[in-house]
């Protein structure tokens, strides 16, 4: 049954009740919404905007996103469903000239990243004073200094009728990393839907999940040897000095907590910094090692080797060999060597596949898409953010994406820019190349397939390493997060506020 009313096309909106029911809390208060990727969050700010536009008819809607490439998408789910002339949908970013920007804020629709519009409001370019609705995608980046925490704030000032709509698939685990974010976008009201909810569950694709577990044959088992033996020599002399650490995130926050001592005069305190700041790049080299590849652990050195701080890790004997170990190397990673197996497979069993490639670094991104170049049937195309001399501009992006859909590649290799919100259509497979110990990032990895038939994930990890510790991390933390959320629904969020509207 579809949604029937003047100000949406016919059959485009499919009546589901947990969007009802969530509309009827998010039309009240500022509310964060929490649901399973590609289940319609984008719906229920649509639906929520034409609820807003009826009560008051010459306001404006503003729909904030972090990126280009997602609030163009946006626009696009918004000009196919409601019934508007197609001028009062702008997308305004910050490849449009500024005269140019003022003239598009007039129309009743605006698709923006937030970074262009905490711009125009300090310039006042924008005045947020007639835009009666607010919606927030990827709410959980909402902390520190991100935007969307200074326009949110101006928003709720200056607007003659506020009202926020927060939208996410993952806050996050920490209990007061989600109260942040709550605080800072003036939250009274949370909805969280999972997959195991009876009112979701006709709408989830079914996904299956695989772990393929892979062992490091004896020269890399060699290498990853020696270069702990440097880190346990790091942490010995910090053990010494009364710091102690078993995590990199341990070793980090000791950085941070000596940095914050010597800032305030202790400057008894350099030379530990300095273990510490090595012993995170010897870290580094093996989370490389046992995550990426030997290309990615091998560009990092060369980079490394050219820096002042670097220099002096290179003074070690032992870090110089492994160094010159590794040029000579022509083995490839066992990692590299499954994932060219698996999508073999996958094409030979379905030559119409398409299929989704996650790693985090773009040493290893490149070397994963020379290496599947190789195989068979398989047309790859990568990915990447906008940073750096081979990056991709977000005009660049948005084409991939297009010719992934259409068919011109079948498989798509993504840095993380390609985990958060974007539409992907149509996925089969996704293999996650690395585990991240992050719940968001497995969350929003995870929603990307699966989102329009059945799918599967194929989990590639390295034995007995940081893949798997990062791996069972993620699912810890995702159930963590799942718990305070209802806790925090049912029992009310507990938060200061500036302005108690």
């Amino acid at each position: 049954m579809y949604i029937t009313h003047p100000l949406i096309k016919e059959n485009t909106v499919e009546k589901r009740a947990y969007q009802e029911n969530i509309l009827k809390v998010a039309e009240k208060k500022n509310t964060l919404v929490v649901l399973p990727t590609g289940i319609g969050k984008t719906i229920i700010a649509l639906l929520l905007a034409v609820k807003r536009i009826e009560k008051y008819p010459e306001s404006q809607i503003m729909i904030l996103a972090p990126s280009r490439p997602l609030a163009a998408q946006h626009k696009k789910t918004f000009a196919s469903i409601l019934n508007f002339p197609e001028n009062e949908f702008q997308l305004v970013t910050g490849t449009i000239k500024p005269e140019k920007r003022v003239e598009k804020y007039n129309a009743k629709f605006i698709f923006s990243t937030p970074q262009t519009i905490q711009n125009d409001i300090k310039e006042n370019r924008i005045s947020l004073e007639n835009f009666s609705l607010l919606v927030i995608d990827e709410a959980h980046r909402a902390v520190g200094n991100y935007p969307y925490v200074f326009i949110a704030k101006k928003y709720m000032v200056f607007s003659k009728n506020p009202l926020i709509l927060a939208l996410t698939a993952s806050p996050g685990s920490d209990e007061e990393k989600i109260k942040e974010i709550c605080n800072n976008l003036f939250i009274k009201a949370i909805e969280i839907k999972t997959e195991e909810d009876e009112d979701v569950k006709p709408y989830i694709k079914q996904v299956e999940i695989e772990v393929v577990r892979v062992d490091f044959d004896t020269v890399l088992e060699n290498l990853r040897e020696r270069l702990n033996k440097i880190l346990k020599h790091y942490a010995e002399i910090l053990k010494e000095q009364g710091f102690k650490f078993k995590t990199k995130k341990e070793l980090i926050e000791l950085q941070h907590a000596i940095g914050k001592k010597i800032s305030s005069g202790d400057k008894s305190l350099f030379n530990i910094m300095k273990v510490i700041a090595d012993a995170l790049k010897v870290w580094h080299a093996i989370e490389l090692l046992e995550t990426q590849s030997i290309t990615a652990l091998k560009n990092y050195l060369n980079r490394l080797k050219e820096t002042p701080q670097g220099k002096r890790i290179f003074q070690i004997e032992e870090f110089k060999e492994i160094y010159f170990d590794l040029l000579g190397m022509k083995e490839i990673h066992p990692k590299i060597k499954k994932l060219r197996e698996i999508v073999e497979n996958i094409l030979k069993q379905n030559p119409n596949a398409k299929i989704i490639v996650f790693s985090h670094y773009r040493d290893n991104i490149e070397e994963i898409y020379e290496e599947l170049k190789k195989v068979p049937n398989c047309k790859p195309c990568y990915l990447i953010g906008q940073a750096g001399e081979k990056g991709l501009s977000q005009k660049e992006q948005i084409k991939i994406i297009e010719a992934f859909e259409n068919g011109e590649y079948n498989c798509l290799i993504g840095s993380p820019v390609s985990e958060e919100g974007l539409h992907i259509p149509a996925v089969d497979i996704g293999i996650f190349y690395d585990a991240v110990p992050s719940e968001i990032r497995l969350i929003q990895r995870r929603g990307r397939i699966g989102r329009v038939k059945f799918g599967k994930i194929i989990f590639i990890l390295l034995r007995k390493s940081r893949d798997e510790a990062y791996y069972y991390t993620a699912l810890r933390k995702e159930k963590k997060m799942k718990k305070s959320l209802k806790i925090m629904k049912d029992f009310g969020i507990r938060k200061k506020t500036l302005f108690d509207f």
